[in-house]
């Protein structure tokens, strides 16, 4: 597939067209330059994410073991709901460009309007009888923002057009956006969002020309924002985090909403809505739920443990050991793990990847239930209220609190590797000392048998062994330790030889050369005189 770079833009791909089995979708160039619409096998394979596993690395050191644990945050399963999911956005983004064909009069016409909007500050609603949202509400961590993320990636974000079927078409399409809505629930806030997010795509300068704008009003702003989106084609807008509309004062919350409905009513734009259950009472307005709703809402809950998908997600999840000792999912095992995660996917992956760590780090090297159990009540007490409501079940005990703050599992992991840090350290350093000592010996023993071969006693030349090795350590050479030795035994000798021996006997060798030197005689003059040795020979 061919790519052009969009000058201070991104990467789009360059638009091919091909022939469509539903007949709303024929000869319609933004539907046509989609990626086919795939079967269940098809989007269960694109979507797996199974980290890269070999058996014999259990084997591998501690420390190298932490990285390879880390993989698991890669780990992503495919179940029916990821499916699901899939199909609906499929649906979504192809009936919202059947109204939005760029080469029919009423696209033409949708661009005037849109201008005139612009002037007006105002939205004009042309409400379009196609399905105009999705939205989805589900505890933190049980995968809504991951798998809208991995489902758009499956799609093309920017495609550039610039003939179809011999007509001249230049335009560039962005099939899907994505927003977070602003810690304060702001109008203004979330459309410099989207300024942002089409001028990085697009290469434009809207955020300095109307986002940083004061004299524009939130209306205007609007009616912009809705002409962009015509003119980039935009396929499906997606914002996350929409309880953060709840804390909006002075009726933000649904002053936002409103703007969504107005958004998709003016230009029959597709928006999904993400939030976790504190968004729930954003929806009371029937307007604003309907148009929330035109795929069906989903509610996303944290999965049961008789339910299938906990264990397909379970079981594929539990083949990646690095520990030494890999267990089966046994009952006990599998009871553990959900009573600590709730089934809430997020904590079930952190949950198994901090117990190996803990596993390693404790000496274990084998997960049990009690590992599990400790490291959920060490690492979860944030979170443990929001789980305790959650396991009983009780709609009042769980509105209560609020979402489920994500649990980070660096500051576990740096504790834990500091543990295993100082462990390795202490355990080279006894290796290292061991292994002196074995060396030590060894050499001890090679110099004894030199130093016999050249007729020193064994219990002097052990001595002067033990002597040389603690005197001189930085000697290594086994030949310079038999060296020394043998000069210390020398100079031992000569020491030790008693003045009475010399006397005794004069013939002694060692005798005249002592006196030799004492008289400043060479060994020569010495033994010469002596008579040692002798220079003149009778024939």
């Amino acid at each position: 597939m061919n790519r052009i770079q969009i000058p201070n833009g991104s990467l789009a791909e360059v638009a091919t067209y091909s022939e469509q089995m539903v007949s709303q979708y024929r000869n319609n160039p933004l539907i046509e330059a989609l990626p086919e619409i795939k079967s269940r096998e098809t989007v269960i394979q694109s979507l797996a994410s199974y980290p890269y596993f070999d058996p014999n690395e259990r084997f591998a050191d501690s420390h190298f073991r932490f990285h390879m644990i880390q993989q698991l945050q890669n780990y992503f399963q495919p179940l029916p709901i990821h499916v699901d999911l899939e199909a609906r956005i499929s649906r979504l983004i192809r009936q919202g460009y059947i109204s939005r064909n760029p080469l029919s009069p009423k696209y033409a016409m949708q661009m005037v309007q849109g201008h005139s909007d612009i002037k007006k500050a105002q939205i004009t609603q042309s409400v379009y009888d196609s399905p105009s949202g999705l939205t989805i509400i589900g505890v933190s961590g049980v995968g809504k923002s991951s798998a809208i993320k991995r489902i758009l990636s499956m799609i093309p974000q920017v495609i550039c057009h610039s003939d179809y079927k011999g007509n001249q078409l230049s335009a560039y399409q962005i099939n899907y956006l994505r927003l977070e809505c602003p810690p304060d629930g702001s109008i203004r806030g979330l459309i410099n969002h989207f300024f942002a997010e089409i001028d990085q795509l697009l290469g434009t300068d809207h955020l300095n020309r109307f986002g940083k704008n004061g004299k524009l009003s939130s209306a205007s702003l609007i009616s912009i924002v809705a002409q962009i989106a015509r003119s980039c084609h935009l396929g499906i807008l997606v914002v996350d985090e929409i309880q953060n509309l709840s804390l909006a004062k002075s009726g933000g919350g649904e002053k936002m909403l409103s703007f969504f409905v107005s958004l998709s009513n003016s230009i029959g734009l597709p928006i999904i809505q993400i939030g976790t259950p504190r968004a729930m009472s954003l929806f009371s307005d029937l307007r604003i739920a309907r148009r929330g709703s035109g795929q069906g809402d989903l509610v996303w809950l944290p999965m049961k443990k008789e339910e299938q998908s906990w264990r397909i997600f379970l079981e594929g999840m539990w083949d990646y050991q690095w520990i030494r000792n890999p267990t089966a999912l046994s009952p006990e095992l599998e009871d553990a793990m959900y009573e600590a995660s709730c089934g809430i996917t997020d904590l079930a992956v952190k949950i198994f990847l901090m117990s190996q760590i803990k596993a390693i780090t404790s000496g274990a090297e084998e997960l049990t239930p009690r590992i599990i159990k400790d490291v959920a009540k060490e690492n979860l007490k944030l979170v443990q209220p929001m789980l305790d409501a959650l396991r009983s079940g009780n709609p009042v005990k769980m509105a209560r609190y609020g979402d489920i703050n994500s649990i980070p599992i660096d500051g576990f992991v740096a504790a834990e590797q500091s543990k295993l840090d100082l462990g390795n350290m202490l355990k080279t350093f006894q290796n290292t000392h061991q292994e002196q000592v074995k060396n030590r010996e060894r050499m001890k023993q090679d110099v004894s048998v030199r130093v016999a071969l050249l007729g020193i006693d064994d219990k002097k030349a052990h001595e002067h062994i033990e002597r040389i090795f603690e005197e001189k350590p930085h000697l290594q050479s086994v030949k310079e330790i038999v060296q020394e030795v043998y000069k210390c035994h020398i100079g031992a000798t000569e020491h030790s030889l008693p003045t009475s021996a010399k006397e005794v006997d004069k013939n002694d060798l060692r005798v005249v050369v002592e006196e030799g030197k004492e008289n400043g005689l060479s060994v020569y003059e010495s033994l010469s005189n002596a008579g040692i040795i002798v220079t003149d020979f009778e024939v």
